[in-house]
């Protein structure tokens, strides 16, 4: 396959967008496996390139989290642990699962969460105070349900772990977007890894994007830490659009 500078550039802009994206709300698959398509790439490596990819990027977005001391550790590790069990259970039942039930149960669910966006969250000091037990059960049952549906089908996991941290584990919006990308992280990686060992990585284009999403993901990343509110709802209410536009498209015109 033949692959032009231009077409390069597109990628890496496409890909960068991604990539940054990704960082403050997850949902960059949205953009980044069109990108693959419309430039030709064979369909059984498409996958394992946007894995590869956005896990390698999404590694730079996680080392700043990291060190501005947003992730939390006693919380956020349940969920991680949680979403790879839930994966892979995931994984092992997209086979039997019709993606016209899940686009059709997207289109429902989409309007939902949206909705509960709009509502004015109350910040975690004005919500009463969960218990340590409480904690760690809505961490666990947020990582292994939404780590499922990463594995059955996948698009906007990142979305809707950021919205659950918000409204079940009262996080606020810089902690919640923080906290959310490593989890989403965690299971990427391990997908990625899986799609490493079977040869299913385009390299030829994944070398180029790969920077692209570490530049995308950096810049995300940095305005999540210092201008969390203004950034993080407009992003999630775009990926959330783009996830519903997605399922309408590949429910009545595929």
């Amino acid at each position: 396959m033949e692959i032009e500078l231009w077409q390069y550039v597109i990628v890496f802009v496409l890909i960068g967008f991604a990539g940054f994206i990704d960082s403050i709300a997850g949902g960059g698959g949205l953009i980044s496996v069109p990108t693959y398509l419309a430039l030709g790439m064979p369909a059984e490596l498409i996958l394992g390139t946007n894995k590869c990819v956005s896990s390698t990027g999404a590694t730079f977005a996680v080392f700043r989290y990291i060190r501005s001391r947003t992730i939390i550790w006693h919380t956020v590790i349940y969920a991680i642990v949680a979403a790879l069990v839930g994966s892979a259970i995931g994984a092992s039942l997209s086979a039997y699962l019709s993606k016209r039930l899940l686009f059709t149960l997207l289109l429902i669910v989409i309007p939902i969460l949206l909705y509960l966006q709009a509502r004015k969250i109350p910040l975690p000091s004005e919500r009463l105070a969960l218990t340590r037990q409480q904690i760690i059960s809505r961490a666990i049952l947020a990582g292994f349900f939404l780590g499922g549906y990463d594995g059955i089908f996948g698009p906007g996991t990142g979305t809707f772990l950021l919205l659950a941290f918000m409204l079940f584990l009262h996080m606020e919006t810089r902690a919640a977007s923080a906290n959310a990308r490593i989890v989403n992280y965690a299971s990427n990686v391990s997908a990625f890894i899986y799609f490493l060992i079977q040869g299913r990585i385009f390299w030829q284009v994944a070398v180029v994007a790969v920077f692209a999403s570490i530049l995308g993901n950096w810049l995300g990343s940095g305005l999540v830490i210092n201008n969390a509110d203004k950034v993080v709802v407009p992003i999630f209410r775009f990926v959330l659009f783009m996830l519903m536009l997605k399922c309408s498209y590949d429910l009545f015109f595929t």
